[in-house]
């Protein structure tokens, strides 16, 4: 099966949705490093950077379906109300559309927790705002995402959210209206080119 320009441009809206990158916001930024914060205790940074390599491996492996257990609870219900479907519904699609390319499409990079800021929401809620890049190839061509994801504490356990645009910032702030005052950085970059 050769790979198809359209699967190319799937591959850049798959990278899109589970990486999270960019968007911008006002008010109040995130203040302290992911290194040198004291808004987490010990086990809130290893949980939270071994939920990060967690989500980067599923990446990597091509479960793009995978990935959708990492939206913060809140955020999955507001995507099942504007959608219809169910998170599991959602799962099951990404699924389903990748399952034939998995083996075309190699995908390398993820979070970099070394430069993450780390703050608290409104209701003082953790949460970290990580940059991620990522490469996707696949027959001959290449796609390259930067940017940013968010991190929320939630329940005790770290979810994962794009950041891709101003309507995912309205979607966020939507279902954790705790982040209406926080600022969400704006850096997206995209870039394709021919596969080296």
């Amino acid at each position: 099966m050769t790979f198809s320009r359209s699967r190319l441009t799937f591959a850049a809206v798959a990278l899109t949705a589970v990486l999270g990158l960019g968007a911008c916001a006002t008010s109040v930024p995130p203040s302290e490093s992911y290194a040198a914060t004291s808004l987490l205790n010990d086990a809130a940074k290893q949980s939270l950077k071994a939920r990060v390599n967690a989500y980067d491996a599923e990446l990597r492996r091509g479960n793009l379906g995978a990935t959708i257990d990492y939206l913060p609870p809140r955020l999955a219900a507001v995507f099942a109300e504007k959608s219809g479907i169910s998170a599991q519904q959602a799962k099951a699609n990404m699924d389903a559309r990748v399952a034939g390319t998995r083996s075309e499409i190699r995908i390398a990079g993820g979070h970099d927790l070394s430069q993450a800021l780390v703050g608290t929401a409104g209701n003082g809620m953790p949460y970290a705002v990580i940059p991620a890049a990522a490469r996707a190839t696949a027959g001959g061509l290449s796609l390259t995402e930067q940017g940013n994801t968010l991190a929320v504490l939630d329940g005790g356990t770290w979810y994962l959210a794009a950041l891709t645009d101003d309507e995912a910032i309205a979607e966020i702030r939507q279902a954790y209206p705790e982040f209406r005052r926080v600022a969400l950085p704006a850096s997206q970059t995209m870039q394709s080119t021919a596969a080296p």
